[in-house]
């Protein structure tokens, strides 16, 4: 099951940062602790020690249960907004402030959603957590700036170190991007995603090696025209790719010519970060796929839900899959898993252990024991699955409404 926003904020020691208006799927008590500073202490520099309304009169006020107000209280009360005293209530405090006694970082995602980026999440929380970390989680939804000011901001409420899964730049960004040219005696790393010339350390899956062993273990099985699935050059997808040049040296070490018409394919039109890319362009891929001499006997797709994408154009169009054309994908979608058939041969990253190990090379450069800009690579295995299993009567075919937005 996929989580939501929300549970993993209820289910980590995360203080929520945001931009603008408040995030939608942000817990309700998190919610109404904004609506309480923001009502009821507009000036907070001058009204320290003025009372709050009783937890009753707060309920009634929001609309909630009591219940949900203490949580607020609690939530006021740790991020140091309020205080308590016995036996008469809330006041405001000074000034909002993290505990001293403990060290906090921050953390900055494209999105709350995808499950790629819900397992960082943890992972990063549960080591911050064993090494004493509060934890600033922020999103960018897919935007550079917002990325960038949401830094910003965690910096300035105090935190130590940035781990940062970036959003997806243009080549053409590089020579002015914040991370180029990254001053700040504040260590970054980065999550899956890697640029040279970013002046920061990068704690990244080792995709040349799993393009590798994908088309390796395609070719073990008999096939020999083998298409990988590009993506526009211009997007620096570091992990597609790598992948790529993993599918190449396979292809090369084996003796197996790629036909120019395979490096082409498809178009460059199409970016794995663009959200129109759905229903009415992946016909239109597998179209062009069906066009190409020698005909592919196995795709290499971007990762699973593109995979499957292929997989039901073709059999729209006659084609058996796999028995006819073998489809690859990454990741392990646990979308695709749980509702999509036949299963297709996948990766199957470990993201908490990322994350874990993000948080681990951030305390090691605090410490002075590693380099501010040094490139960390974890192994990923290959989940060759039963790729014959067939569609069952209670299996549904793919739900393209159901599919989230995948980062990689």
């Amino acid at each position: 099951m996929q989580l939501e926003a929300s549970e993993i904020v209820d289910s980590c020691s995360f203080l929520l940062v945001k931009l603008g208006k408040p995030l939608k799927s942000t817990p309700s008590y998190v919610r109404i602790a904004e609506r309480i500073k923001a009502d009821m202490f507009p000036n907070a520099s001058k009204q320290e020690g003025k009372k709050l309304p009783t937890q009753e009169e707060l309920a009634r006020y929001y609309g909630v249960s009591r219940s949900t107000i203490v949580r607020v209280m609690s939530h006021l009360a740790a991020e140091g907004s309020i205080h308590s005293r016995q036996g008469s209530g809330g006041y405001l405090s000074d000034k909002p402030h993290i505990p001293a006694q403990r060290k906090c970082l921050s953390l900055v995602v494209p999105d709350l959603h995808a499950p790629v980026t819900v397992a960082t999440c943890r992972g990063v929380e549960r080591k911050a957590r064993q090494l004493g970390y509060h934890v600033l989680l922020g999103s960018s939804e897919f935007r550079l700036e917002s990325e960038h000011e949401l830094i910003q901001q965690h910096l300035q409420a105090g935190a130590q170190g940035v781990i940062l899964y970036p959003v997806t730049r243009f080549r053409s960004q590089v020579e002015t991007d914040y991370l180029t040219h990254w001053d700040s005696p504040t260590p970054v790393v980065t999550l899956d995603i890697a640029c040279a010339e970013w002046k920061c350390s990068r704690v990244v899956f080792d995709n040349v090696q799993l393009g590798y062993d994908m088309t390796r273990q395609l070719i073990a099985r008999g096939h020999k025209h083998i298409l990988f699935m590009h993506t526009s050059t211009e997007r620096l997808h570091s992990s597609i790719h790598e992948r790529a040049k993993g599918w190449r040296l396979a292809m090369e070490e084996a003796g197996l010519p790629i036909p120019t018409s395979y490096i082409f394919w498809p178009t460059p039109e199409y970016d794995i970060t663009a959200r129109h890319i759905g229903d009415a362009d992946y016909p239109r891929i597998v179209d062009a796929l069906l066009e190409l001499e020698p005909r592919p006997s196995a795709v290499i797709a971007w990762h699973d839900v593109a995979a499957a994408y292929v997989i039901q154009a073709l059999l729209d169009r006659g084609v058996g899959s796999p028995d006819e054309i073998q489809v690859a994908g990454f990741d392990n979608e646990p979308i695709i898993t749980r509702l999509f058939r036949p299963l297709m041969p996948t990766s199957k990253p470990d993201f908490i252990r990322l994350g874990e190990f993000a948080v681990e090379t951030l305390e090691a450069i605090s410490a002075g024991n590693s380099s501010h800009t040094r490139t960390y690579t974890y192994p990923v295995p290959l989940l060759w699955r039963d790729v014959q299993t067939q569609p069952s009567s209670d299996v549904p075919a793919l739900d393209t409404s159901q599919l989230m937005p995948v980062l990689r």
